[in-house]
């Protein structure tokens, strides 16, 4: 096994050091396109985002609020006179 790590770093080592002349390295339309394109779905992630969090914000709202209205039976007094809890 160490014979077969040693192989594997004499071979892989001197191209991760070498690597790619900055000549050969340029910035493309693709590059920008994809760019562009994940900027894009952030900015429609986060609108999705932001539109959830009104109907969460709406809906436990309305869940603290309607119970206490619409169950009147509920804070009524017992035959006894005690409200139930």
């Amino acid at each position: 096994m160490s014979t077969l790590s040693t192989t594997l770093w004499a071979v892989v080592l001197p191209l991760v050091q070498q690597g790619p002349d900055p000549e050969d390295v340029k910035p493309g339309w693709l590059g920008f396109g994809v760019f562009l394109a994940l900027a894009a779905a952030v900015v429609v992630l986060a609108f999705s985002f932001r539109k959830q969090l009104r109907k969460a914000k709406q809906h436990f709202e309305a869940e603290e609020a309607g119970p206490a209205e619409e169950n009147d039976e509920e804070t009524r007094p017992t035959e006894n006179g005690d409200t139930p809890r």
